[in-house]
């Protein structure tokens, strides 16, 4: 199942940067969502084959879902509630670095 941590800036200009939407896991990223107003749903996968991009350097790539969300709450129920499909179509490559 996937959890969710909301990551909010602090600091003097913090109400200048957005707030980000971590997807994880098993405790480790595998995507985000977007802050802005359609809320996209952005995974890390696993490449099929390590040279599709030109970068054989890189064994992942960024995806983002065709779904858009009014909110960051029904980006989340989707998720929760299309799992199974996810788990089954994509081969989630977790983050290992925090940035």
């Amino acid at each position: 199942m996937f959890t969710f941590k909301t990551i909010k800036e602090s600091g003097r200009y913090a109400s200048f940067y957005p707030n980000y939407h971590h997807i994880k896991l098993k405790k480790k990223k595998v995507g985000s969502i977007d802050d802005g107003f359609s809320h996209k749903i952005r995974l890390q996968v696993k490449k099929k084959n390590i040279n599709e991009d030109g970068n054989p350097n890189c064994e992942w790539k960024w995806i983002t879902l065709k779904r858009e969300s009014n909110s960051v709450a029904d980006a989340k129920q989707f998720l929760k509630d299309n799992f199974a499909e996810i788990i089954e179509k994509y081969e989630l490559y977790p983050i290992i670095a925090e940035y």
